[in-house]
């Protein structure tokens, strides 16, 4: 139809009929009736040209015949057009022009419900995906023929094919790239290049045959856009639920330089945020939070799971495409996980970057950062949050603890968020939480990471059960003080410097090395756990590292004493003559471990 002809048509409509669209479902309702008309004036056209048969058969199930098909328009009359019943059937030039009347109400009506600022699904994904008016054609009639099902039946009446079920090449180049110009378009747009296949709104069915031609390409549409279309759904595609989740956002949970920085990081077009910090930190929320500034929400993807995806091409198309849907920023979490041992980025990630124009976060727990060539790096490091932010953590997991308890509970564990969900959710198992409880859940949240490689040890003594010098004695009891008071020293009066203690015990066998340590443990109300370095040291280059890593990221927060015990395997001199790839990696395990010991905030 040129230019003149749709604006004869626009001038032809009556004005009391351009009325705004009251829902997605009235405009979706409007374009299944479009496709009807155009089926049957193809149809019509074809019966006066005897290009149809008489009568088709679909196995056992019976023919169909002329008049049948005739019913089935009838019908559509009927129900979507409100046409009486016994009314005579069109001739194709009628039918034609009705088709003619009705594409040009539905874009003046669609015209005036935009200006009116009310929201169109259909309209909204085409001008998303940059779709031509040949490809929502396309898209809207494989949608149709999935929405009725006397729609899909008159379809396979016309392709004279009755074993198919969806759209294919042959009834889009009837009905959509009907010239013989546009049919380059409809190779092109059933290529994998196209948007339309490219980001998953329609995909080629595989369980038939495999046929060249591409009158045969069966399409069908994404199962996630029907949804969409009747209402504008903006949940994930349920497709994706194993892989990726949207996050929620936290306002007032982070400091506004902090989130603005990280606002500021995604409004940069190509740029990967990184976000390091101990797992449970919140490096979620806080990209979900920073991204809601600019009135985003955030696909927070698995990254090891993107790289474990069988069919990782696809899925990173159907994620783009949500991306898109939903106006989303995607997040790849934990993306360590899904490192290799040779700290080389997973191909499905680098490729997410490339095929991703806009801002990607990434979170980190550990504390080496991958090589991440494929775009610039902004890094964000993300601390344990402070007493204050711990406070209102508890408080948020538990909307009645009491203040006190709350405070109470600051003081002894400095853990992440992530931590305090959980203990919070364990807690309330059995009823309402007490402290004891809360104290216990927290417990089992930060020691259950240090099983694998050590042991608890019991703390029956006291310093009463201590024999010892005044010196040694009161050097002890100074450990247990400067552990203490340490968060009013630094936190209250703002002093710097290594938060941890390390303490040395030497001395020969049986003089109470082991005793003094559980001692300390014991008047600090905490757990100690015995290091078994057999489980430590490996044979495997970085896996030493690995272990120490884990151990001192689960004891981190001070909850735990770490005793390596007899620990001279360990913790030996570094080799000054380096004779063999031996020693060259022994100095790297004891330089790691000192850099380790530098920083590590516990006892």
């Amino acid at each position: 139809m040129t230019s003149i002809q749709q604006r004869n048509l626009a001038a032809a409509v009556d004005p009391g009929q351009v009325r705004v669209y009251d829902s997605p479902e009235q405009h979706l309702r409007d374009e299944l009736w479009r496709i009807w008309l155009r089926v049957e004036h193809e149809t019509r056209r074809r019966w006066e040209l005897q290009a149809l048969p008489p009568a088709q058969r679909e196995g056992s199930l019976g023919s169909w015949q002329p008049t049948e098909i005739n019913g089935l328009f009838r019908q559509a009359h009927a129900e979507l057009a409100g046409a009486p019943s016994g009314a005579a059937d069109l001739g194709s030039r009628e039918t034609h022009d009705a088709y003619l009347r009705h594409s040009a109400l539905v874009e003046l009506r669609v015209e005036r419900t935009l200006a009116a600022h009310r929201e169109l699904p259909l309209i909204e994904l085409v001008r998303t995906f940059g779709l031509d008016a040949r490809q929502r054609a396309a898209l809207t009639l494989a949608v149709a023929a999935d929405l009725d099902a006397g729609l899909a039946v008159a379809l396979r009446y016309l392709a004279n094919d009755p074993a198919s079920r969806h759209v294919d090449g042959r009834l889009l180049s009837m009905l959509v790239y009907d010239a013989v110009r546009t049919r380059p378009q409809l190779a092109r747009d059933l290529s994998p290049r196209s948007p339309l296949l490219f980001y998953r709104l329609l995909e080629l069915d595989e369980s038939g045959p495999r046929l060249s031609s591409i009158m045969a390409r069966r399409i069908r549409p994404a199962a996630r856009l029907l949804p969409y279309l009747e209402g504008g759904d903006r949940e994930l595609d349920a497709e994706l639920d194993e892989l990726a989740r949207l996050l929620p956002a936290e306002p007032g949970l982070y400091p506004d330089e902090l989130v603005d920085a990280c606002a500021s990081a995604l409004r940069n077009q190509p740029v990967l945020l990184v976000v390091q910090g101990q797992r449970g930190a919140g490096k979620r929320t806080l990209v979900a939070t920073a991204a809601q500034r600019w009135g985003q929400r955030v696909l927070a993807i698995d990254s090891g799971a993107l790289a474990r995806a069988p069919n990782a091409a696809g899925v990173l198309h159907a994620v783009i495409r949500e991306l898109k849907l939903l106006d989303a920023v995607p997040a790849l979490v934990d993306l360590d996980d899904a490192v290799g041992r040779d700290s080389e980025v997973p191909a499905a990630v680098a490729q997410l970057a490339a095929l991703w124009a806009g801002p990607i976060a990434v979170t980190l727990a550990s504390d080496k950062l991958p090589p991440l060539r494929m775009r610039p790096v902004i890094h964000v490091q993300l601390a344990t949050p402070g007493r204050d932010t711990r406070i209102q953590l508890w408080q948020r997991a538990l909307p009645d603890l009491e203040s006190q308890v709350a405070g109470e509970l600051s003081d002894r564990f400095a853990v992440t968020g992530g931590v305090i969900e959980m203990a919070a959710r364990a807690a309330s198992v059995t009823g309402a939480p007490d402290l004891d409880g809360l104290d216990l859940a927290v417990r089992n949240q930060l020691y259950g990471r240090l099983q694998r490689l050590g042991k608890p040890l019991d703390t029956p003594y006291a310093f009463d059960d201590i024999v010892a010098d005044t010196d040694t004695g009161a050097l002890l009891r100074e450990v247990v003080a400067a552990i203490r008071e340490r968060r009013r020293v630094r936190e209250d009066w703002g002093f710097r410097g290594a938060a941890g203690i390390s303490v040395l015990f030497s001395g020969s066998p049986g003089v109470g090395k082991t005793m003094s340590a559980t001692v300390i443990a014991r008047e600090l109300g905490l757990a100690i756990y015995e290091i078994d370095l057999s489980q430590v040291m490996s044979k495997w280059v970085g896996e030493t590292e690995k272990n120490l890593a884990e151990i001192f990221d689960a004891a981190e927060p001070g909850h735990v004493v770490l005793l390596f015990n007899e620990a001279d395997s360990l913790f030996g001199k570094r080799t000054a003559e380096v004779n063999s790839a031996n020693d060259r990696f022994a100095n790297l395990e004891v330089n790691y471990l000192l850099q380790r010991l530098e920083r590590f905030n516990g006892l």
